[in-house]
């Protein structure tokens, strides 16, 4: 346990300009926009009239539907930005885990150290599924609280209390509790797609990206082309699987409204009736103990049982 500790920690430290300075660069984004948008309205709204105004109609709207809005807002909404780069950011690493010591020739010296290959493939798994979306969700509930406390100060001044307007409703706890359930929920539901990436870092010369996204692309085409040519019509093909497969993951990606025009956060993309898709503890663990999951996990294990054997195999050459 010590040594994966260890080799986590080493993965945190080689890639902490992805996992660390990225979201924190995003979080000051966010916070600068906020400082240029109260800036600027400030500037055509002299001493915020217009914004004043604002707060007391909030003041006077229902606080069943504000409360609703803001846990929206705080589980959906804000979060978009931080959602869509650490997904690309896990991507781009698994890509590149065991392609770059091959890349550099520093894997004979990794190789010598006092840990296993099983070891090494499962500390980056583990960056992967764990320590980046972790780091992820810690800096945007800062972003989250520090943009918050600029709203409170500028509500204070404007004679309104920023408590009883916002910050005390829309269960902040509850939303960031439901956004970490669901990174962490998404990093299982994404191993088929992780167990890949890493399969094609162990062996690919060169340009991983090509050899990961040109076989799937290829092997659905040509589903496409055959089912085609003997039966003219377009089933399910690799494409469908992959689309269906996000389309009922259980990462938080938009606020729809229900029956009553109220916002609901929503899981996936609700274009299934597989799974539901609101944004809930129940529908989440739905997911993960489906047999879709069991299927993924298979797939997976493939995947991370190959790279796992090609990086043992691996040498300089």
């Amino acid at each position: 346990m010590n040594r994966l500790m260890a080799l986590v920690k080493r993965e945190f430290w080689e890639n902490k300009g992805a996992f660390r300075t990225t979201p924190l660069v995003i979080g000051g984004i966010y916070i600068v926009l906020t400082l240029m948008f109260l800036i600027t309205f400030n500037h055509f709204d002299n001493e915020f009239q217009s914004l004043k105004e604002l707060a007391r109609w909030m003041s006077q709207t229902d606080v069943g539907l504000r409360s609703d809005i803001i846990y929206g807002a705080n589980i959906a909404a804000l979060p978009a930005l931080f959602n869509i780069v650490l997904s690309f950011v896990v991507f781009f690493y698994l890509l590149g885990s065991l392609y770059d010591d091959r890349k550099d020739r520093s894997i004979l010296f990794w190789k010598s150290l006092p840990a296993s290959d099983t070891l090494t493939l499962g500390s980056k798994l583990l960056s992967a599924m764990v320590v980046a979306p972790v780091i992820f969700w810690v800096i945007y509930v800062l972003t989250y609280i520090v943009i918050m406390l600029i709203f409170s100060v500028v509500v204070l001044s404007l004679g309104e209390n920023p408590w009883t307007l916002f910050l005390g409703i829309g269960s902040p706890f509850k939303a960031w509790s439901m956004l970490l359930l669901s990174y962490l929920a998404q990093s299982v539901w994404a191993l088929p797609m992780y167990g890949w990436l890493m399969l094609v870092s162990s062996f690919a010369p060169r340009i991983p990206l090509l050899f990961a996204i040109l076989p799937p692309v290829v092997v659905a085409v040509l589903q496409i082309w055959i089912e085609f040519l003997q039966t003219f019509t377009l089933k399910k093909n690799l494409f469908g699987v992959i689309g269906e497969w996000f389309a009922n993951s259980p990462f938080i990606s938009s606020v729809n409204t229900n029956g009553d025009d109220r916002p609901i956060a929503t899981l996936g993309i609700p274009l299934t009736d597989t799974f539901g898709h609101e944004a809930t503890v129940a529908n989440i663990f739905d997911r993960l103990f489906s047999t879709h999951m069991l299927i993924g996990l298979a797939v997976a294990a493939v995947f991370l049982g190959t790279a796992l054997w090609l990086r043992r195999r691996a040498t300089e050459s």
